[in-house]
């Protein structure tokens, strides 16, 4: 017969249903994607690997909004990884174990630890290298997705891992949006291995920092990443061996470039379509044989003397690149060929008149010697400043200084067993010679300075700011000096027939030179799918934007700066990794985007870098004097033309409503933009002492 259940039995089921319940698995509890027994583990086997969780000790990195700290998740999924690699037989290391950074020293020092991690991977030799990371946005908690970046001068073998890495995180959280990016972060910068930094979400996601605080969830992220991996040496790496000439020094300027490449049985063979070959970073048309594996180049013309490298690209069928290592070769052909240019064919025999000489020294093919060749020199009569030069770039100069009587001077010029000779007639002359001398205002001989005549370019000066001219006329004559970096001037000088006169000159520099040789990488943002939706950018504006770089360029240049443009015309539109790997090459110092997007002007730096920082401020407040704007903010940025370059950098946004209208006045504003840019520039070297010049890059 049935009993009712008494009261307390009730109580005591509801306790245990409680119970129960606050013991069952947490909601973000899913399995384990790992089992090591059904998986072909073959190709990970002695593969050498670095993990680097990223910051640690004085640098937690981001913290969530219940206290959870990147540095620690990181170290957690990281050390999962490193128990599934070394699991699986691969030789892996961490570059720490503990919440520490990798400082040495009292003062902390964000670049030292990041060189740290970098220089452990390359002592190790290691093929891959994994920074692990988690994002944060506390300007918006909602975001919550991955990115994966490769290393930005490596769009291949890094890109390839970075995809399989960033597959096996779609895979585990289809719900999120995965995206895999070039990267120039330190550690990808330094590290020479293959190497991807990975975000796997977002740590100022409330949802997400609760899902992050369970160690299952680390050891799933920490799958994701070992899958990935795993897949990515599964499609096999393409290896590229007997490359020749590598290491050596050669005698012929047509040697025949090659080396093998292996990619493996069946589907891990080469794709004969995608075997490239580099040499002195340029694409040569070379040809492969795929039943050989050899791809091979013979130049068409004369390689030139000194160090050249080239190297392979190319891919497997299952579409994983080699690694690239380029090989290097010398060539240095002897000279057979010595001429001697003189800037005058006749002297005055006074002991004082001089000429400049100018030697070159060519190999059979008529190309410069190597640099640093060594060269003697000899004269019948006068006397020479020096008896040996060395070549640069095939060249070397000296003076000659006339005797004191009247005689032929024959001038000899010796490499190895190869003579050049010229002479030089010493006595009464016909023309009127000059030497111009130019210094600048520390009396520093200052070289490159166009001697303008009336109507035609009169000379250049050398290394030395002297000119040699000659004129068919005596009297006053006038001239113009010119140089980008000084302020241009007319002289006059002060011919006689038969004489040689010397002639001293000074250029003051523009802005007092502080922008002499500082290199400028200018962005003009170009209008794209993403520019256009994120900021608004129109065709109008992406125009204003080019012609707003080019005035600053001029203005630069003007002032002695080195500069270059990311795009040069309205139709080209490079990704912003194009954007930043100009500025990569061209090693600049500084990376200035210039736009016209929706809203109010404003100018945005990297929250690390306290130089970036200064410039937007001083750019900002000429803004506002040329723009007569009150509110131009300025402002952290998360542009990737911001974040990747390794010099400081600001994105400089106009606003579109200050185009201005179109023709003339719209030619007008923007120059006067540009000219706010360029005044904030000066106004910052001028205020900013050299210990400003320090660059903090991101801490990842």
């Amino acid at each position: 017969m049935y009993k009712p259940l008494s009261k307390y039995l009730i109580y005591a089921l509801i306790i245990t249903i409680i119970t129960l319940a606050s013991c069952a698995p947490p909601q973000y509890t899913p399995p384990f994607r790992v089992e090591m027994s059904s998986l072909d583990l073959s190709s990970l086997r002695g593969r050498r690997i670095v993990i680097d969780p990223g910051h640690g000790g004085r640098y937690s990195g981001a913290i969530g909004t219940r206290g959870l700290r990147e540095s620690d998740i990181n170290l957690a999924v990281g050390l999962h990884l490193w128990g599934l690699l070394n699991q699986a037989g691969a030789k892996v290391w961490l570059t720490r174990t503990a919440d520490i950074d990798l400082c040495p020293q009292k003062e902390p020092s964000l670049i030292e630890d990041l060189e740290a991690r970098s220089q452990l991977s390359n002592k190790l030799r290691a093929e891959i290298f994994i920074s692990i990371h988690h994002n944060s946005n506390t300007k918006d908690r909602k975001k919550n997705n991955a990115q994966v970046y490769y290393k930005l001068t490596d769009a291949g073998a890094s890109q390839d891992l970075a995809r399989c890495v960033a597959n096996e995180l779609r895979k585990s959280r289809p719900s999120i949006d995965v995206s895999v990016f070039p990267g120039n972060y330190r550690v990808l910068r330094k590290t020479q291995a293959v190497a991807i930094l990975g975000e796997a979400s977002f740590i100022s996601n409330g949802k997400n920092e609760k899902r992050l605080s369970l160690s299952n969830q680390l050891r799933r992220e920490a799958e994701d990443y070992f899958l990935g991996i795993l897949t990515y040496f599964q499609k096999g790496i393409p290896e590229v061996t007997d490359l020749y000439p590598d290491g050596v020094k050669i005698n012929t300027a047509f040697p025949r470039i090659k080396a093998k490449i292996i990619g493996g049985p069946g589907d891990k063979s080469i794709d004969p379509e995608t075997p490239k070959l580099y040499l002195d970073e340029a694409l040569v048309p070379s040809i492969f044989n795929p039943q050989t594996g050899i791809i091979s180049y013979l130049p068409d013309n004369p390689l030139k003397n000194g160090e050249h490298t080239f190297y392979i690209e190319a891919r497997n069928n299952n579409g994983n690149a080699n690694w690239t290592k380029p090989a290097q070769f010398f060539l240095s052909l002897p000279p057979t060929n010595i001429r001697i240019y003189s800037s005058f064919s006749s002297l005055p025999a006074d002991g004082l008149s001089s000429s400049r000489l100018e030697v070159a020294v060519l190999d059979c093919h008529g190309n410069p010697v190597i640099d640093g060749t060594p060269v003697s020199l000899d004269v019948s009569t006068g006397r020479l400043d020096k008896e040996f030069i060395s070549t640069v770039d095939g060249w070397g100069i000296a003076y000659f200084f006339s005797p004191k009587h009247p005689k032929d001077a024959e001038i000899k010029a010796r490499c190895q067993k190869v003579i050049g000779k010229f002479t030089i007639k010493c006595g009464p002359i016909n023309n009127a010679l000059a030497r111009i001398a130019i210094r600048d205002n520390y009396h520093k001989p200052v070289d490159q300075v166009r001697v303008q005549g009336e109507k035609t370019l009169l000379g250049i000066s050398d290394k030395n700011g002297l000119v040699f001219v000659k004129f068919d006329r005596e009297g006053e004559y006038p001239i113009t000096l010119e140089r980008p970096g000084y302020i241009s001037k007319k002289e006059v000088i002060f011919l006689k027939k038969g004489e040689f006169r010397e002639e001293n000159f000074s250029l003051t520099p523009r802005e007092n030179g502080i922008l002499f040789g500082r290199k400028f990488t200018l962005d003009p943002e170009p209008r794209d799918e993403h520019t256009e939706k994120e900021f608004g950018l129109k065709a109008d504006s992406e125009k204003a934007n080019l012609l707003v770089a080019k005035k600053l360029q001029d203005f630069l240049e003007e002032a002695g700066a080195l500069t270059t443009l990311t795009r040069n015309s309205f139709h080209q539109c490079p990704t912003p990794g194009e954007r930043v790997m100009v500025g990569e090459k061209f090693s600049g110092d500084y990376f200035i985007t210039l736009t016209h997007r929706k809203g109010n002007p404003c100018v945005a730096y990297y929250f690390l870098s306290p130089t970036g920082k200064h410039l937007a401020q001083i750019l900002a407040q000429f803004l506002r004097k040329e723009l007569k704007v009150k509110n131009v903010i300025v402002q952290e940025g998360t542009d990737f033309t911001i974040i990747h370059p390794r010099s400081p950098s600001v994105v400089v946004n106009f606003g579109e409503k200050y185009l201005g209208k179109k023709g003339k006045k719209r030619h007008a504003a923007l120059e006067k933009q540009a000219w706010g840019v360029y005044q904030g520039l000066v106004t910052f070297f001028k205020n900013t002492p050299q210990t400003m010049g320090i660059i903090l890059r991101k801490d990842s």
